[in-house]
């Protein structure tokens, strides 16, 4: 398939850049181990790991009795693993490959209109269930920065001109949550990380100094409407209140950390990081 054909491309050509991902890699590991206890014994589960250049495994272990990662790409992933120390990668367990829009093989009869509305309004908890079938529960569940991916996977099969463009990314930000849900433990938590917006777009990004406030300056950008729109915490917000089993069951938060990703020499995201806290 063409798309995760791209997918596989993508993950070779951000292998030369691991240095490059130091600061995000050591933000993001930093959240996901706040409060968890070296040798908690917890399970630990990332979405889109694919070369894990910005997760720190061989902290991660210390705290986690298990990490699974999970990718669309077994070949990123095996590499991944490959690269860790033996102490390390035998607390590694692998599943790939995983499609986690649970429409990857839908999306060219979707795109002929070969879908129903019933269909496409039962995909996003449908696929949060299968994928918990296949996959497990866990203590802590983390998208790491993933949906982005999902969403451009979208807009190459579709383009943003056809009909059903808006209800697709709008089903798939819809199943990502179900999944982080689904996915996570009564009494556990998810952690939804993303980049939201690029120096590409924002080349203010490439001027910001040390120490700055970052999350203030996400909520800069959003009021100013230059993110994302499908990482809009806005959108995830809207979504998760409207479905009565989310919003029943768990609770999320509004953004609680936000940093700089350098992905490598020539562009900067801004990523921020939400969390969902399912009901025990």
């Amino acid at each position: 398939m063409r798309l995760l054909d791209e997918q596989r491309e993508a993950n070779q050509s951000t292998l030369p850049w691991f240095e490059a991902y130091r600061g995000h890699r050591e933000s993001l590991t930093r959240l996901i181990i706040e409060g968890v206890l070296p040798g908690s014994g917890l399970r630990l589960c990332v979405l889109g790991a694919g070369n894990a250049n910005d997760l720190e495994l061989d902290k991660l272990v210390e705290h986690f009795s298990e990490i699974h990662l999970v990718d669309v790409d077994a070949e990123a992933l095996e590499g991944a693993r490959a690269r860790q120390s033996p102490d390390v990668a035998k607390h590694l367990t692998l599943h790939a490959p995983v499609d986690l829009t649970g429409f990857l093989d839908k999306l060219e009869a979707w795109s002929r209109m070969q879908v129903t509305e019933e269909e496409m309004l039962a995909h996003p908890a449908a696929t949060g269930k299968e994928l918990a079938a296949r996959l497990g529960t866990f203590d802590l569940v983390v998208s790491a920065c993933v949906i982005t991916q999902m969403q451009l996977s979208i807009l190459t099969a579709l383009g943003d001109a056809h009909r059903l463009f808006d209800a697709v990314r709008h089903t798939l930000a819809l199943t990502h949550l179900h999944t982080l849900f689904a996915l996570t433990a009564p009494g556990g938590r998810a952690l939804l990380v993303t980049d939201v917006l690029s120096s590409k777009g924002y080349h203010y990004l490439n001027k910001l100094p040390p120490g700055a406030n970052v999350l203030q300056i996400l909520g800069d950008v959003m009021a100013a409407e230059r993110v994302i729109y499908s990482a809009r915490p806005g959108l995830f917000h809207l979504l998760f209140r409207q479905d009565s089993v989310l919003a029943s069951q768990s609770k999320l938060s509004p953004p609680l950390a936000a940093w700089l990703w350098q992905n490598g020499p020539d562009i900067r995201f801004l990523v921020y990081a939400m969390d969902i806290r399912r009901n025990a």
